[in-house]
């Protein structure tokens, strides 16, 4: 009997075949490079910046590429990107092949089985952050000398029914404001609803139109998005729902000609160029020559009060993804086992590294330190405010504890893809026959936390869910 030694084998063998293996490892460098994002907004606010500040440069991190690491906005844009590219991918093909009666019900069943990959889980999540918040996971976080961390650990709710009544007002408005107190970060999840829904809607009513007619359509409302500041949802979703359109009638994997060097060297010019664009700083462009160029090209072609800062990383990351379909080279790295199981755990990835931060790494940054005691007297001398913090350990902590904290975050997500989202999977297959009264295929199979083809078969729907 075969043992399989390593869990990304099972990723790789369930992904083969298909031509978005590559889409699946861009998505999990992206979920990574968000949780290095929010560690740098913890402990590091002032790479948020291009530099120290006005007249000192600071880190070498501070530059660009070496920022990446530090920058949020370009990787929660590629998860856009991506949305539009693989949920339009299977209806343009069908749509190509004439089969426009299935592109039709594919569309149909997609849209109720999207809300649902994204909820639930969701969901499941905020239940977990409630319960570290009500057990006092975050108290460390809440005194510790880290903003970021501070301000998103929330205190318990005394009592037991306002707990209760706390826990469902959030997991409420997670989806009709995008606040939650239990992890602020998922602030992005109904936008990312809603660009899938902006993708399903718009091929519901082209995709029996001529190929060329739908590519004007995606065309005209990516600038519309662009004229209406919406740099992150509609940009990104409509150049996704655009690329894969495009990859439907041509090749990108066709080796240049040695004869055109500048052909060959095109996808390398628009990595270096998106990356680059990626880094553009979130705060004080106008501190360096590189950003500052940036804020004035930004004046000359985005409309009238729109953030560069939300711009210039979805331009950035657009240029990679079209980089990556111009480039074999870049498709076949992209599509290493590896990086394809790191692809898998992108969702859970998200919806955990907040809570495991503010409880689990903080216990292991800050819980064997002693808390110092600051207060502010009154006028008459009396204590008016007292309160804790927690300092900073030194650099040589971070560099032993930030690898291990990695590889719990890792082995949670591989966790909750064998336990938690086989049943939100199950969940929503049931709902998706209840309200359609077909039977959908598996939808009446519990599944099983211990069972590999469980496993293996959530693998294989990993892109439904970006």
């Amino acid at each position: 009997m075969k043992v399989r030694m390593l869990p990304w084998t099972a990723a790789a063998s369930s992904m083969a075949g298909r031509d978005v293996k590559w889409a699946e490892g861009l998505r999990g460098i992206a979920a990574l490079l968000v949780v290095t994002s929010h560690l740098t907004r913890a402990f590091a606010p002032t790479f948020l910046a291009p530099a120290e500040s006005d007249s000192e440069l600071g880190s070498i991190f501070h530059i660009p590429f070496l920022r990446l690491p530090a920058q949020g906005p370009p990787w929660v844009a590629l998860f856009f990107l991506l949305t539009g590219y693989v949920n339009a991918m299977k209806p343009m093909k069908q749509a190509r092949n004439g089969s426009v009666d299935q592109a039709l019900s594919g569309l149909s069943s997609s849209t109720l089985r999207r809300t649902g990959r994204l909820v639930l889980p969701t969901t499941a999540a905020t239940l977990g952050s409630w319960l570290l918040c009500q057990l006092g996971a975050y108290k460390i976080g809440k005194s510790c000398d880290a903003a970021w961390i501070r301000d998103t650990s929330p205190n318990p709710t005394a009592g037991f029914i306002a707990p209760l009544r706390s826990l469902v007002q959030n997991c409420f408005t997670t989806w009709s404001t995008g606040s939650n107190v239990y992890d602020p970060i998922q602030w992005t999840l109904p936008f990312l609803l809603k660009g899938s829904m902006l993708v399903y809607l718009t091929l519901l009513a082209t995709v029996g139109t001529q190929p060329n007619a739908r590519l004007l359509v995606f065309i005209g409302l990516y600038f519309f998005s662009w004229a209406g500041r919406d740099p992150m949802t509609g940009m990104n979703v409509y150049m996704g729902a655009l690329l894969s359109d495009v990859s439907t009638q041509i090749s990108f994997q066709t080796v240049p000609s040695k004869r055109d060097p500048l052909v060959r060297l095109l996808p390398w010019l628009l990595l270096f160029v998106g990356l680059h664009l990626s880094g553009y700083p979130e705060k004080n462009p106008e501190w360096t020559i590189w950003s500052k160029h940036l804020v004035g090209i930004g004046k000359w072609i985005f409309p009238k009060g729109a953030e560069y800062w939300r711009f210039w990383p979805t331009i950035g990351a657009q240029c990679v993804t079209i980089s990556v379909l111009l480039s074999s080279t870049l498709q076949k790295f992209l599509s290493h086992p590896s990086l394809i199981w790191l692809g898998s755990l992108s969702f859970p990835l998200y919806l955990i590294h907040g809570p495991l931060i503010r409880s689990v790494l903080t216990w292991m940054l800050f819980g064997w330190r002693s808390p110092t005691y600051y207060y502010t007297k009154k006028t008459d001398g009396s204590v008016d405010q007292s309160w804790e913090r927690i300092s900073v350990p030194d650099v040589w902590v971070f560099a032993i504890v930030l690898p291990i904290f990695l590889l719990i975050l890792l082995f949670m997500a591989h966790l909750w893809n064998l336990v938690i989202d086989p049943w939100c999977a199950w969940a929503t297959r049931r709902l998706e026959e209840a309200m359609s009264n077909n039977e959908v295929e598996n939808g009446g199979a519990r599944p099983s936390s211990s069972s590999v083809q469980g496993g293996q078969s959530r693998i294989a729907g990993a892109m439904d869910k970006v």
